[in-house]
């Protein structure tokens, strides 16, 4: 599989920089399991990253320790210049909630609530004022096109909508990254083509994003994807200016990689 270094883009930072990241898990008859074994990665502002991988390969285990919901048996992380682990659990909690975005799968919209208070709950924990609130409403409605869905609740309108309120709650409050669960996969194709499009308009306006997914369709739409398998880099892929041919490109890797069927979702148009 292609090997491409990663550039440093105009000088600029990494948003994420993990050097030798390792997690190893223990069990009840005293064996262990490494599940991420010296992982290195590196994200530069403004890319649109895809983590792909068989099942079992530790693509959650990694995201979840992007996302600092767990933390590594060894190795370093620095999220936009900070270091998580020196962090009390509730200087963590306010740096998720400010610096991380998250899209998940399932949604993980309030049905109790509408799709305004949905998207505005970040904001109001974070006890921004009123008039900030409505304007980075207005700003993030008009960008997903979902205006005219505020006082509906999340059972009213379609999963394909539903996951872009999920996104407008990511990005209200501004991150530094957003990290993306297999988005696409409780969506039908026209639902996913227009989350994808819709994520990929995001990332075009500058939005860095890490989205891990066993599907290589919404892999196409990246611009770099890292593979991993057994916990450790396998490969990389570089998006050229034709997705159809980067489409093929990530069949191909898959292909090379292994795994069951089950793996790899079938292929959209």
């Amino acid at each position: 599989m292609p090997q491409t270094a990663s550039a440093t883009l105009n000088g600029q930072r990494a948003v994420l920089e993990a050097i030798g990241l390792t997690k190893v898990y223990g069990s009840a008859n005293g064996a262990a399991h490494t599940a991420l074994d010296g992982f290195d990665l590196r994200i530069q502002p403004g890319e649109f990253l895809g983590v792909m991988g068989p099942s079992g390969s530790g693509k959650t285990t990694l995201l979840n320790m992007l996302a600092t919901i767990d933390s590594p048996t060894a190795g370093r992380l620095r999220i936009a210049g900070a270091d998580p682990s020196g962090m009390r659990p509730t200087e963590l909690a306010l740096f998720r909630r400010r610096r991380l975005g998250f899209v998940f799968q399932e949604f993980n919209l309030l049905d109790t609530l509408t799709v305004r208070e949905n998207i505005l709950l970040p904001l109001v924990l974070d006890n921004v004022r009123v008039a900030e609130m409505e304007h980075r409403l207005r700003a993030v409605t008009e960008r997903l096109g979902i205006g005219a869905l505020l006082e509906r609740r999340p059972y009213e309108i379609s999963g394909g909508q539903q996951q872009r309120v999920a996104i407008a709650r990511a990005i209200i409050p501004g991150p530094d990254l957003v990290l993306a669960d297999e988005l696409t996969g409780n969506l039908d194709s026209k639902s996913a083509l227009d989350v994808m499009r819709t994520l990929q308009g995001l990332n075009d306006e500058g939005v860095t994003v890490v989205m891990v997914t066993h599907d290589p369709f919404a892999a196409s739409f990246c611009k770099r994807i890292v593979f991993i398998k057994d916990g450790k880099r396998f490969g990389e892929l570089v998006r050229g200016v034709n997705r159809q041919a980067f489409f093929q490109q990530v069949l191909d890797a898959l292909s090379v990689m292994g795994g069951g069927a089950d793996d790899v979702q079938a292929a959209r148009a």
